[in-house]
């Protein structure tokens, strides 16, 4: 009877908690988390939504009604050319992604896992293509291989070998593997970094030789980070616009991304074709991104224990000064020959080849042309505009939704990592399509087209996922005893994240907003089909004033960009060393 008695007694009790819980929901944390999760969630379905429903609709956006029908998909498959279409697609993005694949890893592995010299040289040269928009990469390989009048293939031609055509299907793949493989390089670093050498040291202990070991041991433990590499590289690929554009349309050369340019470009706009050619690759692109984490989970190979693990590099005798020149190789075309392409362009009145006589017409007028233009001054204004809401917006947004994924135990946190994440496996064409298609045809109150706003929400939508990448591995390295040391002595969660999170995060913070700012001064595959009059940034008109022949005006533009961006880069750098937490 007494345990009678006490159920009786202590189940009314249970009420007040439910009561509690949903009073809480109106805290202000709950309510600042829950508009990051909407926000998060509208930028990452909107644009696919739209580009689904665009494919499946007649007289999408036109005056009549329309209706739901497959016939795009069957206009547009069975359509003349379209076989040959999807294999230049998949020829230049799987090569593209085989060779910048073989490079960063080759580099990552000198650098990393060897006793390889100028090292520190190495590391400089990988990364500085990362800072060159690939449109400016794009124009200084064109002109440095044009068959005709192209500075290598003079040097070429000179030293009795044949020219090289850019205007090609290798030329694009060639142009477009130079421009990706640093990021091919910091995958490999990262998992070069991660090996213990153990397995290395004990197959050259039993006379294996150091092309063996690498080979059979160092390769096979490399397969999935590998693997998942080339996949990102081919999905990353297959949907940027420079090359495709520059490079594959004067050859000839069609792929998705130019076909959907086209399309646009039509009057009256095929908006069918280009919502069944988005998705098409929107589902290329899923498919290589599931098939990238399948590969990790099921070729991972285990070599970190709990037994002194050591990531050391191995002595690889005189092959080590191969591996120097390859550093010089490496650093002489990806980043010395398109940068004084530039400048040696920025400085003449018009192209020409370098001699002893163009020596004498250097002038400066170019870089004083950027400012008599005034649509050049206004787009440099929209870019540092559009880069630095972008950049703040990447920053908070990441940043609130680690904490959510991190430091609560909220349902649907799992869901809202996935959501912050699916803009990876969206190409930036096709996003920028559904951007355009959403405020285009939804009944919204307020209209972004036209605006820079629209090109912001792009930026952002774009950068979200890399943000998390550089926020989240901060924040779970922040302690909950802190927060609740902060809680426990009276502070609110808000003055908590402010005066805790955010200066132990700062490296982190500073990282997800340079990365933000310098993708949204590059970015040209969405920003093709989202600027409208008074809304160009600098990467339109750079590719504006190149399809006009303005070469020398590019190049000086080019320049200062680059410029700009290395001093933003350096400035962010020095920063993360005297605040937070130092990752590596």
């Amino acid at each position: 009877m007494a345990l009678l008695v006490d159920e009786t007694a202590t189940a009314p009790a249970e009420a007040p908690p439910r009561r509690r819980d949903w009073r809480q929901l109106l805290d202000p944390r709950y309510l600042t988390l829950a508009v990051a999760a909407l926000v998060v969630a509208y930028l990452a379905l909107v644009p696919i939504g739209t580009m689904v429903y665009s494919s499946l609709r007649t007289n999408f956006l036109g005056l009549g009604p329309g209706t739901w029908t497959f016939r795009n998909y069957i206009d547009t498959f069975t359509s003349d050319g379209f076989g040959t279409l999807v294999l230049n697609s998949f020829v230049y993005a799987g090569a593209t992604a085989i060779v910048c694949t073989v490079i960063g890893f080759l580099l990552a592995w000198l650098v990393a896992r060897t006793n390889t010299p100028g090292k520190g040289f190495a590391r400089v040269a990988a990364l500085v293509p990362l800072i060159v928009p690939g449109i400016l990469n794009t124009v200084a390989w064109s002109l440095l291989l044009s068959p005709q009048r192209g500075t290598a293939n003079a040097g070429l031609r000179h030293l009795g070998l044949p020219a090289f055509n850019v205007f090609s299907l290798h030329g694009m793949i060639f142009v477009q593997s130079m421009h990706v493989v640093p990021i091919a390089y910091l995958m490999g670093v990262a998992a070069f970094a991660s090996m213990d050498s153990s397995l290395e040291e004990a197959s050259l202990a039993s006379g294996a030789s150091p092309w063996t070991t690498f080979r059979v041991i160092t390769l096979r433990m490399a397969r999935p980070a590998m693997l998942s590499a080339g996949l990102l590289m081919f999905i990353q690929t297959i949907s940027t616009f420079e090359v495709p554009q520059l490079i594959g349309v004067p050859g000839r050369r069609f792929v998705f991304v130019s076909r959907i340019y086209s399309a646009l470009q039509t009057f009256p706009p095929d908006y069918g074709t280009v919502g069944c050619i988005g998705i098409f690759v929107l589902v290329i692109a899923a498919v290589g991104l599931w098939m990238s984490r399948r590969m990790s989970a099921t070729t991972a190979v285990q070599t970190i224990t709990g037994k002194g693990f050591r990531a050391t590099g191995q002595d690889i005798g005189k092959w080590r000064w191969a591996g120097f020149a390859f550093f010089v190789l490496f650093f002489l075309v990806a980043v010395a020959l398109p940068i004084l392409m530039l400048i040696w362009s920025s400085l003449l009145p018009g192209f020409q080849q370098p001699s002893a006589e163009a020596l004498h017409q250097l002038t400066f007028s170019n870089y004083a042309e950027i400012f008599r233009r005034p649509g050049l001054v206004n787009s440099v204004k929209n870019s540092f505009i559009t880069a630095v809401a972008a950049g703040v917006i990447v920053t908070v947004l990441a940043a609130l939704v680690a904490y959510i994924t991190v430091k609560t135990r909220l349902r649907g946190r799992g869901l809202l990592d996935g959501l912050a994440t699916v803009p990876i496996a969206v190409p930036s064409v096709v996003m920028g399509v559904g951007i355009l298609y959403w405020y285009l045809a939804a009944p919204l109150p307020f209209h972004l087209y036209g605006t820079l706003a629209i090109l912001i929400v792009a930026f952002v939508t774009i950068t979200l996922p890399y943000g998390m990448r550089y926020i989240v591995p901060g924040m779970a390295q922040i302690k909950d005893e802190l927060e609740e040391a902060a809680t426990a002595s009276g502070a609110g969660w808000w003055q908590a994240f402010r005066r805790i999170f955010v200066p132990l995060l700062m490296p982190s913070l500073l990282a997800a907003f340079l990365y933000a700012m310098i993708v949204s001064f590059r970015e040209v595959s969405a920003a093709i089909f989202l600027y409208s009059s008074g809304t160009e940034v600098v990467s339109i008109q750079i590719f504006d004033l190149f399809s006009n022949g303005s070469y020398p005006v590019v190049a000086a533009l080019g320049v200062v960009l680059v410029l700009f961006l290395s001093i933003l880069a350096g400035g962010v750098r020095l920063l993360t060393r005297r605040f937070g937490i130092r990752n590596g």
